[in-house]
Order: structure tokens, then sequence, then C-alpha cells
């Protein structure tokens, strides 16, 4: 039993380790009032679409 929990925390962890590298959610908002426009930007996991832009 002991040895699925360590092995659990190894997969958790090196998960956890891996999107802080890849900065994973990072990003900007921008907000314009006069031009009336609203841009929301992120990074998401690494592959063929990382960039979100809406």
């Amino acid at each position: 039993m002991m040895s699925f929990y360590g092995l659990a925390g190894l997969f958790i962890s090196s998960y956890l380790w891996c999107t802080i590298s890849w900065n994973v959610g990072s990003g900007y908002d921008r907000f314009d009032r006069k031009e009336g426009i609203m841009c929301i930007f992120r990074w998401g996991f690494p592959r063929k679409n990382r960039r979100i832009l809406l």
C-alpha cells in the first residue's frame, strides 16, 4: 500500500513540476473600453495549439 502512495506522489509531483516549468496558465488580460476590445491570452500545455487567444 505504501508503494502505491509513493508512486502516486511521484507522478503527481512530476505533473506539477512540468506545469510550473511550462508556465501553463500564465498570460495576460487586456480590456479597452474606448475601442470595445477584450483580449484574453493564456499559455496551455505544449502541443500544436499551445497559445490560447480569445
